[in-house]
């Protein structure tokens, strides 16, 4: 018997709301479920409840944005893949919407689908190992004002530039932070980063896809805030040096096959 994991953010009434209805779907599959226990306690099932470190299950469903899949990524065992259910969101990590969910749990129930491996960026700072990236590292300085100097090792070479800022992106993270830059959609299943500068001085820094072998470090000229995946994690020093490189862990997300350029026509192509 497969055991199956629901996870949305808390004190959101439309992701409690959905899962509540698959949770009775699946039960109906035979299925056994755990979920995150603010989650159990809003369905009157405390008795599923369990922390979001010890999810220990087939797969985990998240229902929501691609906020809550990069919560749940950085919170569960690394080793439990992902289905990503789109619900009132852009969701571009997402497999599918809601009003697919069920079709698509079936799929997976019956073993068709496919394991995705989405790269994922590992930040350290000072001997300490942030948690890991899976759309994107992002250095900008905590005070407005003239634009820093960002010094970039990128294995034996080196580049400066001038900016408001350096996004550090995965291929999946490529639709992100760093599209509105002005940075080009990178195949999630492309072994590489890619550096965008923001608002870069003089078109100082275009931007760079890098191999993910690659061993990167940044120097920022003054006290700069780190975000991952859009959540404040550190302030750094000026000129304190910040390594990424890419994690041996990847981000497991169960998909159907071929499945990237059918979200990248319904996604980012919608408007044409």
């Amino acid at each position: 018997m497969k055991t199956v994991g629901l996870v949305t953010r808390p004190d959101f009434a439309a992701g409690e709301k959905e899962a509540g209805r698959l949770l009775a779907f699946l039960e109906t599959r035979e299925v056994s479920v755990l979920m995150p226990s603010h989650l159990a306690e809003k369905l009157d099932r405390p008795e599923l409840g369990v922390s979001l470190a010890n999810l220990h299950v087939d797969f985990v469903v998240t229902l929501g944005g691609d906020g809550t899949t990069l919560h749940a990524a950085r919170s569960i065992p690394p080793s439990i893949p992902i289905v990503p259910v789109n619900l009132q969101s852009f969701g571009f990590l997402s497999e599918c919407e809601i009003v697919d969910a069920e079709v698509l749990l079936n799929q997976i129930l019956a073993d068709d689908y496919e394991v995705q491996e989405l790269l994922r960026l590992t930040t350290k700072f000072q001997d300490n190992k942030l948690p890991d990236a899976a759309n994107e590292v992002s250095l900008f300085p905590q005070k407005q004002g003239r634009p820093p100097v960002f010094r970039l090792q990128i294995g034996e070479d080196s580049v400066k530039f001038r900016g408001d800022g350096l996004v550090i992106a995965t291929p999946s993270g490529s639709t992100g932070h760093t599209l509105s830059l002005g940075g080009p959609v990178i195949h999630p299943l492309i072994d590489a980063f890619l550096l965008v500068a923001a608002a870069p001085l003089r078109n100082s820094m275009l931007p760079l896809v890098i191999p993910a072998s690659t061993t990167l470090r940044v120097h920022v000229g003054t006290m700069s805030n780190l975000v991952i995946d859009g959540e404040l994690v550190h302030q750094i020093p000026s000129e304190a040096p910040v390594t990424v490189v890419k994690s041996d862990l990847p981000l497991l997300i169960l998909r159907r096959p071929s499945s990237f350029y059918r979200r990248f026509r319904e996604k980012l192509l919608r408007w044409l």
